[in-house]
């Protein structure tokens, strides 16, 4: 980890932390702790919402009243370290009206604790094929010590029968652990949301 005071070349902004923030590599944001002012060694988590409270753990997902979780079950859960392997399309946008027998997809991919991306795999009509997408920049990064994201492209046919019609465009992203995302947020349901990495959805309108 390192303690950071400048960003960009420029002193680090107020909502970044000013004067000083820890980054993290490899674990979830609120790890990255902003505005330090001093460094504690504990044998025991630190005290707070953020650690200890029920901000930043996944429960069971039978429990779906946070006022009602025993004092011992909010103890007992463990705090979210690193984020799950996750993917994101951001081309093309959501909604967007497309032409011709091919879809360019960009996107980016990212698994936590420094695990490399292995494989994005991209389908154009919602889930039923997949093809794997070629893998950019970050790429390059060693396997257990990938700390950025991981970017990826390809092109898609687009099946005829989908012509003139909706369709969705999906990623999922496979690590370094063969860690690979969920279909549906569903089956990793929890009251607080967390790790929710299931695949990224783009719906799309493929003209005739």
């Amino acid at each position: 980890m390192i303690l950071a005071y400048e960003m960009n070349g420029a002193p680090l902004p107020a909502d970044h932390g000013y004067p000083l923030r820890a980054v993290v590599p490899g674990h979830v944001g609120v790890r990255n702790v902003k505005w330090v002012e001093k460094i504690v060694a504990a044998e025991s988590e630190a005290e707070g919402p953020w650690q200890r409270g029920v901000a930043y753990k996944g429960f069971a997902s039978n429990i779906t009243d946070l006022q009602a979780i025993p004092a011992h079950v909010i103890d007992r859960a463990v705090a979210v370290q690193e984020p799950p392997v996750q993917s994101l399309i951001v081309e093309p946008r959501e909604g967007a009206k497309l032409k011709g027998d091919m879809i360019e997809v960009k996107g980016w991919a990212y698994s936590g604790g420094g695990r490399g991306i292995v494989r994005v795999e991209v389908s154009a009509d919602g889930g039923k094929t997949w093809q794997v997408a070629e893998l950019g920049q970050g790429s390059q990064q060693k396997l257990t010590r990938a700390w950025a994201w991981t970017f990826f492209k390809t092109t898609v046919s687009v099946p005829a029968d989908l012509k003139g019609s909706g369709t969705e465009i999906i990623c999922k992203a496979t690590d370094a652990a063969y860690n690979t995302q969920p279909e549906q947020g569903r089956s990793v349901w929890n009251i607080r949301g967390i790790c929710n990495s299931s695949w990224h959805r783009v719906p799309v309108h493929i003209s005739q």
